[in-house]
């Protein structure tokens, strides 16, 4: 299913990290209050024994880091899909 607003899929790796709070990943909106600011969604873990997961961020700005629990982080360019994330799905809730 097609994300019905602008919406990315991110990887991620997640190593050292125990108990990570997907809630707290965000980025800064300056023109909303912080608790409007966008959040990960539908976080899916790809490799749990490797740590690596998926999540889904709306209207993502690439000039702007997202905002973690372990830091910021600088958002890379855009790529297409690789093949190893295609069977993963957008979920409404």
């Amino acid at each position: 299913m097609e994300a019905p607003e602008p919406c990315h899929l991110i990887e991620a790796e997640l190593v050292g990290v125990d108990d990570f709070d997907w809630g707290e990943v965000t980025q800064e909106d300056s023109t909303q209050p912080q608790a409007n600011w966008q959040v990960a969604y539908d976080e899916q873990p790809l490799d749990e024994r490797r740590c690596r997961w998926v999540f889904f961020f709306h209207y993502l700005d690439f000039d702007k880091p997202l905002l973690t629990p372990e830091g910021p982080i600088d958002v890379p360019a855009p790529t297409p899909r690789p093949e190893h994330l295609w069977a993963v799905e957008y979920f409404e809730p």
